[in-house]
């Protein structure tokens, strides 16, 4: 085999996965690049002691893209730039002899080189079809053209590599298992394990200048299932403390059905940002505390009833639906440019009102804490929907009284009742 053979990957279907390749390449040397799911690059050299040809190679790679289900085009060539594109041009195995790079692109499309639109458009404006009509270019007359880019471009057409072989990082995986030698069952001595676990696991992240954005864990039970769950605060976190309290929190809530004889934890890593704070603005909760405090009101409360408000697309009065609480950073803008607006304080459960009516308008409103003749009134809006959810129908009125305020009221069009919504400011 060449002392210098390098082979190219690519799938002309959408693949499974975008490391599909990789992984496949990985099998076979560590000296992969990747500059995209495909192709991929393969640095070949030394391994013929494994495979004597290159036809061996390039048929053990057709082999092992076979057994993982990959259509792979496979082009082995002892140029970097001739093997990525040969394998992008012609299915199966292509195996390109040395001596044999130029004439091997010559026939291939100008669109292999993958050039810039500027460029590929004026080579076309010269009646350029091929990557062989490039190569017999002189290599001058487009230097003067194109400056040090024309040059590189010959070279590339006439199968020359350009660069070094970049190696493509592998995959970071934050995943700690610690198996037991004794089954736990209780979340006393659970406590002290899963620090044990934590503990690397963010020193880890840390060392990667990484915080945990989700972390997967995994209970190996003494019958032979797995309980498994996931948590995802509303910010990341580093501290294993934190983690600790937030996975005890969720088996309180949802125990295990058995003992636990294993444990195993993924973390979601997400990068640390330092934020700036402003010895102006008011002091911000810090994301650990924030996260065990949520986390123990969810314990307390029922499921969904823990979090922040947001509001959903719906005309029903009062509708909202509960997402995590994520507080974002404090307003740097003058608050006096805001324009006012009027906000309605809103009575929980509303108050049963005696409304009296002139003219079919509210003269008259008595309620609890709301007493007064009606000075002025807007409305009334009519606002009706829901039957196959919560049917809702009401007339709103917004009524300013002689005694003072402004009130929100509604009649109940089902209830035939009247009630006092709130207060606006």
């Amino acid at each position: 085999m060449a002392s210098a053979l390098f082979g190219g990957l690519h799938s002309p279907r959408p693949l499974p996965r975008p490391d599909a390749l990789v992984e496949l390449a990985r099998g076979f040397t560590p000296r992969v690049e990747a500059r995209a799911p495909s192709p991929v690059l393969l640095d070949l050299q030394g391994l013929g002691r494994l495979w004597p040809t290159a036809a061996a190679l390039g048929s053990a790679l057709v082999a092992a893209a076979r057994e993982r289900a990959l259509e792979a085009q496979v082009a082995l060539a002892s140029s970097r730039t001739v093997a990525l594109v040969i394998a992008r041009a012609r299915p199966g195995l292509t195996i390109v002899p040395t001596g044999g790079e130029a004439e091997a692109l010559a026939p291939l499309p100008l669109d292999l080189l993958e050039l810039s639109p500027e460029r590929d458009e004026i080579l076309r404006r010269w009646g350029l079809r091929t990557i062989g009509e490039l190569a017999r270019l002189p290599v001058k007359g487009l230097a003067e053209r194109f400056g040090p880019e024309g040059a590189r471009l010959v070279r590339l057409a006439r199968g020359e590599d350009d660069g070094v072989l970049v190696r493509a990082p592998l995959a970071e995986r934050f995943e700690l298992t610690l198996e037991l030698e004794w089954p736990v069952d209780g979340l006393e001595p659970l406590a002290f394990l899963l620090l044990r676990v934590f503990e690397p696991l963010c020193q880890a992240l840390a060392g990667r200048g990484s915080k945990a954005a989700a972390i997967e864990f995994e209970l190996g039970l003494v019958d032979g299932t797995k309980h498994r769950r996931r948590l995802a605060p509303a910010l990341p976190s580093g501290e294993p403390r934190t983690w600790r309290t937030l996975v005890l929190l969720e088996l309180e809530a949802r125990p295990p059905r058995d003992a636990i004889a294993r444990i195993t934890v993924r973390a979601s890593p997400t990068p640390a940002r330092a934020a700036q704070f402003s010895l102006l603005d008011p002091a911000q909760p810090s994301p650990e505390r924030l996260a065990e405090t949520l986390a123990r009101l969810g314990a307390w409360v029922a499921e969904g009833r823990g979090g922040s408000a947001q509001l959903v697309d719906t005309h029903r009065p009062g509708a909202f639906a509960v997402s995590t609480f994520a507080p974002g950073p404090p307003s740097a803008g003058d608050v006096g440019a805001v324009a006012p607006r009027a906000a309605l304080r809103a009575y929980r459960p509303p108050r049963l009102a005696r409304v009296a009516l002139q003219d079919g308008r509210p003269s008259f409103v008595s309620a609890a804490g709301v007493r007064g003749a009606v000075a002025g009134c807007a409305g009334p809006w009519r606002a009706s929907g829901g039957w196959w959810d919560v049917a809702f129908s009401r007339d709103e009125w917004d009524l300013a009284l002689a005694s003072g305020g402004v009130y929100r009221v509604f009649f109940d069009r089902l209830r035939e009742e009247w009630f006092v919504e709130g207060q606006l400011d």
